[in-house]
């Protein structure tokens, strides 16, 4: 059991940096099964998919967010 706690330490220590590898592990598979333009709309729809979930998570009026963007009050 001792080196189970050992490595789960280890994985909780650099959660960060693992999180980033697998990312980019993702991506780079995705540039060479689909190409840049394709992986780009893939990201851009998660981007925005995030935000757009984060804005309901927050409860954010979004009516009020477009017209705040968009230069109306």
């Amino acid at each position: 059991m001792d080196y189970l706690e050992y490595i789960l330490e280890w994985i909780i220590m650099h959660r960060g940096k693992i999180i980033g590898v697998l990312i980019g592990l993702l991506l780079s598979l995705s540039v060479i099964f689909w190409g840049v333009l394709k992986t780009l709309f893939i990201v851009v729809c998660v981007v925005l998919g995030y935000l757009g979930g984060k804005q309901l998570d927050d409860q954010v009026d979004i009516k009020d967010r477009l017209l705040r963007l968009l230069g109306e009050r």
